[in-house]
This record gives C-alpha cells, structure tokens and sequence, in this order.
C-alpha cells in the first residue's frame, strides 16, 4: 500500500525519501495565502519541479500529484482548489500552455496507465470543470471552456450480459478540441470525440459524436444548429 501511495503521489520509481520531501514541501506551501504565498510557491515550487515557469502562479491549496511529470509554461495561472492529478507513465501527463488559466475547483486527472492532457496557449477552464485523460486529452489555442463541465476520455466496455460493468475493462480512444472554441457551461464530452477550431458547444449539451469545425452545436444529444464557411 505504501509503494501504491508514493507511485501515485509522486511517480513511478520514487522511494520513501522522495515522498518526505515532496509531502514536506507541498504542506509548507499548500496554504499561504495573498501574494506572499503566490511568491513562495513560486519560488520553491519552480526550483523543485522542473517544468514549472518561474513565471506561473499557482493559488492556495493546489493538488499537485506527480509534479515532475506536470509542465506549467510561463503565465499560466492556476487559481485555488485546483487539483492537478499527472499519475501515468507518460513523461509530460499535464502540460498546460501559456498564457492558460485554470480556475478554482478545476480538477485534471490524467489516468493511467498511458494517459495525459494536453492544453494550448491562452486557453481558459471555468469553476469546477473536470478532465480525465485517459485515452488523451489535446485542447487547443484560445478555447473557453466554462464551468461544471466534464470530459472524459474513457468509457466501460458493457456488452457482456453475464459479467459486472466493473469487470469488463474500458475503452479509450481520446479527445481532441482545436482552437478557437467556445464549450458553454455544464457541457459533457464523450471518448472519442473531435470538435474542429472554431466550434461552439450550447450550455448542457452532451457532446457523443465528432463537430466540424465553425459549426454551433447544442441539446441531448448535441445537434447541429449553425454551420458557418470559415
């Protein structure tokens, strides 16, 4: 149980040491608030997480699991309550572009074994919106993802009639947003779904098949309701 905690805490191949040091320093940093916190975690979060921006600011009581493997770019902004969750074997299982902001009580998991999320420059992610990567995740260039909205690149495998769902395994084939798209809030995303640069997604809408880029889609399931030449 304890190399189960350290694996998913800190990352493949960390020992007991590794997770004292990291536990150490997220618990003096986790909760000084104003600008003297922004400053402190800034400082030692940088020197000890290699791909952290001396220039990205990172709020009050951030989760941060396996932080080696997360990549914040300068002007990244990640408001407080963020959980932050990079437990795969990918090298790079979070990277969030500059200029990107994600707001309070966002939540990135990006799954294993093999999963990640991927975010482009001036992207922004509103309260309480939830990602799982497992499959990939690929969000794009100035997208506006509002809030309480889930993505997820995954989906259990159900066609046995004579076995538990929780026995049948899942499938993930991934998700990938282009630029310049507007998701409203409280929209879901599906696995397996491409929505093209330029897309918009009405408020509550379940997104099950793919988007053409410059279409309005929006309902239960998602339908088109505008489609524009680019």
């Amino acid at each position: 149980m304890l190399q189960r905690y350290i694996r998913l805490t800190v990352g493949e191949g960390a020992g007991f040491f590794s997770l004292l040091w990291h536990e150490l320093l997220l618990s003096f940093c986790f909760y000084i608030p104003g600008l003297a916190g922004l400053a402190i975690r800034n400082f030692f979060y940088s020197l000890c997480f290699p791909y952290f921006s001396r220039k990205a600011y990172i709020g009050r009581q951030v989760v941060l699991r396996c932080p080696r493997q997360i990549q914040l770019e300068p002007k990244v902004i990640i408001d407080d309550d963020v959980q932050l969750i990079a437990s795969s074997r990918v090298r790079f299982a979070i990277k969030i572009g500059e200029g990107s902001f994600l707001r309070s009580h966002v939540m990135l998991n990006a799954g294993s074994p093999d999963g990640y999320i991927n975010i482009g420059k001036n992207s922004s992610i509103g309260q309480a919106t939830i990602i799982y990567g497992n499959g990939g995740v690929v969000i794009g260039h100035d997208v506006l993802i509002a809030g309480q909205c889930f993505i997820v690149a995954s989906s259990h495998v159900y066609s046995a009639k004579d076995k538990p769902v929780n026995e049948q395994g899942y499938s993930a084939k991934g998700i990938e947003i282009g630029n310049n798209v507007w998701i409203g809030a409280g929209v879901k995303i599906l696995d397996g779904v491409r929505i093209g640069d330029g897309a918009i997604i009405g408020a509550n809408s379940v997104v099950n098949k793919s988007v053409a880029p410059y279409t309005t889609v929006a309902g239960v399931p998602a339908r088109i309701i505008r489609r524009e030449a680019k």
